[in-house]
């Protein structure tokens, strides 16, 4: 028992096809005696279980996983589940494997399909005497063949995917005509293929992106990105391009979020995202692996970590406050907000441009003289004309300013409460400590924990307690008396 050799470029489901096809053996019985279970799914082009399949085969499960699967290309582009991904399709199942491709979530069709080149078929029966699945063909979104100028044909998966006898490519005699860019990217995406199938390199596409984008002029002095003018020549490139089921296209001109998740950071999209608008900016694969050094030389301050090792955020953000690298630009590299990257900067004298520009310097000094002179901040706010938020940024970044309020706070919440306590007794001289506690509940426990010595001083002289008898009854009735002195 032995899988057929693979061919060039041939997916592992097609092999496993090839071969209940010439051994006449069923595909349930197959998946019985390799997987262990009659009813397992098998997926077209992330194939799990390969270590009980290398077993039985006596191949290699990493070479399967990187040669026969579409594995590298989700490991390229989805970096933050790459581990994940990698260890259910090595020992999970197929379910498993499916979620770490986050496939699920990306929202673009659940059915699953198989596609073929009709040139392709022809030459591989030619040539091998069978038709079979290319892996390249599988890329979701691809709808062109890369070495014809053809569109691809699709066989829609609708039950449990299966192995299933024969089901292999058929001949069609009169195949589509693809257009120019359809073909351009399915190129693109069997370069990229190559390239990350010997291994994936660790690129970060982000940096990538916006390094290429500021050659091309679409990222601001102030490193903001040009969305409008960007989504119009995106646009108007791939206008020719025709989706399908499985193919995330912008949904309207105007979707300027379909560029812009792209460029943030810690972010996972569908794969077709990032090998179209990879394609778009590059055009070869080789130019976008080999820019990584480019972004790690010129981008330096924007990466996490430095040659001595891991920094922290906080001095990451005052390095790119001190370049003058915009708010918008630091929250979406390191994930800290503008309100904190304000205080951070006013506590460094990092000065910011901000527009507008009301938080200027003679106002900062302003809000700290009404702050130190005990003024509200609401009150701060409308005399200066800026948000309470951004007093209280201002307060906060003085050094003992926030302790010389909170002490002047107490200081003047005791002045009250001793008051308060002060026109009770004056007002009614004859009033005992309890109507004192029951008139002023809460000036009298306030002072009771903060200033009991000024309260005890203050309030009338405690009444002696008297006994339940008095002496008198007490001599009288002997029982009085054991229970007085009980």
């Amino acid at each position: 028992m032995k899988l057929p050799v693979s061919l060039p470029d041939e997916l592992l489901l097609s092999r496993l096809i090839r071969y209940v096809t010439v051994s006449g053996d069923k595909g349930d019985n197959f998946a019985s005696k390799v997987f262990g279970s009659r009813k397992v799914s098998i997926h077209p082009f992330l194939t799990a279980r390969l270590e009980q399949l290398a077993e039985w085969g006596l191949e290699s499960a990493e070479v399967m996983l990187f040669q026969q699967t579409l594995a590298p290309l989700f490991l390229f582009f989805l970096p933050t589940y790459a581990d994940r991904l990698k260890r259910s399709m090595l020992a999970g199942d197929g379910a498993e494997a499916h979620r770490a491709s986050q496939l699920s979530l990306f929202g673009c069709g659940n059915s699953l399909c198989l596609k073929w080149c009709p040139v392709c078929a022809q030459q591989d029966l030619r040539l091998y005497g069978v038709a079979y699945w290319h892996r390249t063909h599988q890329i979701p979104g691809v709808t062109a063949c890369a070495f014809h100028p053809v569109l691809l044909e699709k066989l829609e998966l609708v039950r449990r995917q299966r192995i299933i006898a024969e089901l292999l490519p058929t001949l069609i005699d009169q195949p589509r005509v693809a257009f120019d860019a359809e073909v351009q990217v399915a190129r693109f995406g069997f370069k990229l293929l190559q390239l990350v199938t010997g291994g994936i390199p660790r690129v970060d596409t982000v940096l990538t992106y916006r390094s290429k984008l500021s050659e091309l002029g679409f990222i601001t002095a102030h490193h903001r990105v040009r969305r409008k003018s960007l989504m119009e020549d995106f646009c108007a490139d791939i206008k020719h391009y025709r989706p399908g089921p499985d193919t995330p296209f912008p949904r309207h001109p105007h979707d300027y979020r379909y560029l812009s998740q792209l460029l943030d950071p810690h972010t996972s999209h569908h794969p077709f995202r990032h090998l179209l608008f990879a394609y778009w900016l590059f055009r070869e694969p080789e130019k976008m692996l080999s820019t990584k050094h480019l972004c790690a030389e010129s981008l330096q301050p924007i990466s996490l970590k430095s040659l001595e090792g891991e920094i922290s955020t906080e001095q990451q953000c005052l390095q790119l406050l001190r370049q003058q690298y915009s708010l918008s630009e630091i929250y979406r590299l390191t994930g800290k907000s503008r309100c904190y990257l304000r205080r951070l900067a006013l506590l460094n004298d990092i000065p910011l441009k901000l527009k507008p520009k009301k938080l200027t310097g003679e106002c900062q000094k302003r809000i700290i003289g009404l702050a130190y002179a005990g003024m509200h901040r609401k009150a701060i706010s409308e005399r200066c004309g800026i948000g309470i938020g951004s007093v209280e940024q201002v307060i906060s970044s003085q050094p003992g300013l926030v302790e010389h309020r909170k002490r002047c706070h107490w200081e003047s919440k005791r002045r009250r409460c001793r008051l308060e306590i002060a026109k009770y007794l004056k007002s009614h001289p004859g009033a005992l400590r309890r109507d004192c506690k029951s008139q002023c509940n809460a000036a009298f426990f306030w002072l009771y924990l903060n200033d009991p010595i000024w309260l005890d001083s203050a309030l009338p002289e405690p009444m002696k307690p008297a006994g339940r008898y008095s002496n008198g009854f007490a001599a009288a009735n002997p029982t009085g008396r054991r229970l007085a002195q009980q």
